[in-house]
């Protein structure tokens, strides 16, 4: 019922929903709340601009998607959806053009990695990165979470194939079999998929927000709002149970239940029984931010980016006990800092347009 009282106010709130990604969820709640009707014409017809364009753009983006779940069916493989996908063809929001979607993300086995990346060659999609920074399908797997990301002239979005539903750090919170064990077939448009089941797509959000939050300490609203939204979905479908013995007995019960604690106080997730909250979480909550207005502040957190990945380079040769010259090479490239330059400057840029 706190709506913004000047036009000033709008434009924060407008911009904030926009860099989150959520400004056709925000034209949701206004509608389900019944204040549609007192919204400034102005705002209401940028809520409807932008849900009509999400719209058209997701209807493109399922064309997409059941085209590339049958280009991997004709290579033997039947891709588990994840993230965005999972959520679009189980249809857990009202109308495809809810939720704001970047890319699409399949899991594939490691073993059939290199005939999907023929294949989606064939079929017109070419690697964002350059050549010669490509290792070899086979060391997918044992290195990499997923390929890097494809794309095509003829579609909208661009396609990470994973081998790994998350970063290898942290694999052993969710690994590929058993996401794929415990998945649910479905026939979608003519093509055979995997549904993750709803525990492990809950379990999939989670871990895929600790790179900002425990890195950045950004909280991604749109990310937080699914969470709470599967849960209430899904309901007594997710073993609440599960999660927290596996969260707790890998070290990671800390930024489970710190996670809840966000998604309680801004969007009123009722935390379940087995995640009790202590006081010390609750103090944590003023560290994390969801807007970054001086742009000093993207490029600190871009080089915290940076830092992460030599991080992760480090771990990457010691685990495995492989020389990786392809991943040290990068440090060594002109066109390595210039993409973080870059990625720091459209950061910048997309929280002010």
């Amino acid at each position: 019922m706190d709506l913004p009282a000047n036009e000033a106010e709008w434009q924060k709130v407008l911009r904030l929903a926009s860099t989150h990604l959520v400004t056709p969820l925000l034209r949701r709640a206004f509608q389900e709340h019944g204040l549609v009707s007192g919204l400034p014409k102005g705002v209401l017809e940028f809520l409807d601009a932008v849900y009509t364009l999400n719209l058209e753009r997701n209807l493109r983006y399922e064309d997409q998607l059941a085209h590339l779940i049958q280009v991997l069916n004709n290579t033997g493989v039947r891709p588990v959806l994840l993230k965005g996908a999972a959520a679009l063809v189980s249809g857990l929001y009202p109308t495809p053009g809810e939720r704001m979607i970047g890319d699409i993300d399949v899991l594939i086995p490691p073993s059939q990695l290199a005939g999907a990346v023929k294949h989606l060659r064939a079929a017109g999609y070419r690697p964002v990165a350059a050549e010669e920074e490509l290792p070899e399908t086979e060391d997918y797997g044992p290195k990499i979470h997923h390929y890097p990301r494809s794309y095509s002239l003829d579609w909208p979005v661009a396609v990470e194939l994973h081998v790994h539903p998350v970063h290898l750090p942290v694999a052993r919170l969710l690994g590929s079999e058993e996401v794929v064990r415990d998945a649910t077939p479905l026939n979608w448009r003519g093509g055979d998929c995997l549904l993750p089941s709803p525990t492990h797509f809950v379990m999939h959000n989670v871990i895929h927000a600790f790179d900002d939050i425990r890195v950045l300490g950004i909280l991604s609203l749109r990310q937080l709002f699914e969470f709470v939204y599967a849960s209430r979905t899904y309901g007594e479908r997710i073993d609440w149970a599960v999660i927290q013995q596996r969260f707790d007995s890998l070290g990671y019960g800390r930024e489970l239940r710190g996670y809840a604690m966000l998604a309680n106080a801004y969007l009123g997730f009722q935390v379940p029984p087995v995640l009790p909250i202590s006081g010390f979480a609750q103090l944590r909550r003023r560290f994390y931010r969801i807007e970054l207005e001086h742009p000093a502040m993207h490029f600190v957190f871009s080089l915290g980016r940076f830092l992460r990945m030599l991080g992760w380079i480090v771990r990457t040769r010691a685990c495995n006990q492989v020389s990786n010259p392809r991943n040290m090479k990068k440090l060594f490239r002109i066109g390595f800092y210039v993409r973080l330059y870059q990625e720091a400057r459209d950061g910048y840029q997309s929280v002010h347009e």
